[in-house]
């Protein structure tokens, strides 16, 4: 009786979708996804979906462990650790007959699920690039999750390698954690590889690259200083073509990169789009940084401070024939503790016009703070003193007169919507 038990307990815990043409572990609680990572509305944020390949119904926990890594990969390495806030993370669990995936190139070949397997040196592909000859399988798994914006499928074997196109592979190879951020790299931030070679066994790691202006954001072929497209990183005085890294760091234009030795450039010496054990180069860590912070709110962004964040225009209405100065109060210290006498205030308003700016005032109209530019708008931070009030100000200009402007003010703390006083 105890052994029957034991089984009727197995057959439920692995149960699978029985309509489904993959086989996919059912979860305890009925559904067929785990949420490892979630930050939010997936209409909001960037949604990575974790499967697996070549992972037995015994290996399942092995699997998990392996996402688990993943996730932790992203969270040690900077500019992801500083936008983890953009990520919903999620992990469908699909179950292989056979551990493992092919090795066209050793003859061996294995039943998996995804059909998973390592580039083929006779056809004429890089051996190091995973992939699947069955896509749909893939996006069919993923499919039971909220939702994706990047299918990232781990394969369950030791052989380093992995490739990112419209789904995104990687081994569980020592140290796969580095390649879980340079492939995404690939998906988010739609960043090229910088290294000189594409099949990597000495064959074709000595051409010249001949085609038009690379489009992604760390490649250029341009050698005219106005012409790059990061220029504005550049130093006056670095020597383009770059060949001296001192100190180390130098931002300009290095030859090599995008699978060719010369006539390409990529923006530092080193990076992680080049050699996985190095952090992004400024050019693709900004770029990443960037895509990744449209998916986080600005409270997210900025936790643990006092935030005025105006994002619904929708209250009032404005139209006005001469430059106007609108003014409404803003609480001083709603949540200063009884030993703090000042706190640090950041106000955001999204989506201001031009010819509109945004500053604060004391309650002798001195001006306080001022807007500059920010991810989300137009920012003012200031020190309020919790004996004092203070006004949220909008000012236009005279090239402003004659426009439309709606407002509805509303005041965010760390995410939360505080009422505004009357």
């Amino acid at each position: 009786m105890r052994t029957l038990k034991f089984s009727v307990l197995l057959l439920s815990l692995w149960a699978t979708a029985a309509s489904s043409a993959v086989n996919v572990q059912r979860n305890s609680d009925g559904s067929y996804y785990t949420a490892v990572l979630s930050n939010g509305s997936t209409s909001l944020k960037y949604d990575i979906v974790f499967i697996g390949d070549g992972f037995t119904s015994a290996q399942q926990a092995a699997f998990n462990a392996r996402v688990t890594d993943a996730v932790a990969a992203l969270q040690a390495m900077i500019p992801y650790s500083q936008r983890m806030c953009g990520l919903n993370i999620w992990r469908v669990n699909v179950i292989s007959a056979q551990s493992g995936v092919d090795h066209p190139k050793d003859g061996v070949f294995r039943n998996t699920e995804l059909d998973c397997r390592y580039g083929n040196p006779a056809v004429g592909e890089a051996e190091r690039c995973i992939r699947s000859d069955s896509p749909a399988k893939c996006y069919e798994a993923a499919d039971y999750a909220p939702d994706y914006d990047a299918v990232f499928v781990l394969v369950n074997d030791t052989q380093w390698g992995g490739c990112a196109g419209g789904l995104v592979f990687s081994s569980i190879a020592p140290g796969f954690a580095a390649t879980i951020t340079h492939e995404l790299g690939h998906k988010i931030g739609a960043l090229a590889d910088e290294y000189d070679y594409y099949v990597g066994d000495g064959s074709d790691d000595n051409r010249t690259y001949l085609g038009p202006e690379p489009g992604s954001a760390n490649l250029t072929k341009q050698t005219a200083r106005a012409s790059i497209k990061w220029n504005a990183l550049i130093a006056p005085t670095t020597p383009l073509p770059t060949t001296v890294d001192t100190p180390p760091g130098v931002v300009g234009i290095w030859e090599g990169g995008g699978y060719y030795r010369f006539g390409i450039y990529r923006p530092q010496l080193r990076c992680h789009m080049r050699s996985t054990g190095n952090p992004f180069c400024a050019v693709c860590e900004g770029e990443m940084r960037t895509i990744l912070g449209n998916n986080c709110t600005f409270c997210e962004l900025n936790p643990g401070s006092l935030i005025c964040y105006i994002r619904d225009w929708s209250k009032y209405t404005l139209v006005w024939q001469r430059p106007f100065r609108l003014r409404w109060p803003f609480p001083p210290c709603l949540t200063c503790p009884p030993d703090r006498l000042f706190d640090d205030i950041i106000i955001v308003l999204e989506q201001l016009p031009l010819g509109f700016r945004l500053q604060v005032v004391d309650e002798r109209g001195q001006v306080i703070a001022e807007s500059r530019p920010s991810e989300k708008g137009l920012q003012v931070e200031f020190k309020a003193n919790r004996t004092q009030q203070y006004f949220v100000e909008v000012l236009s200009s005279e090239q402003a007169t004659g426009e439309k402007l709606t407002l509805a003010p509303q005041l965010f703390r760390n995410g939360q919507i505080e009422p505004l006083p009357e």
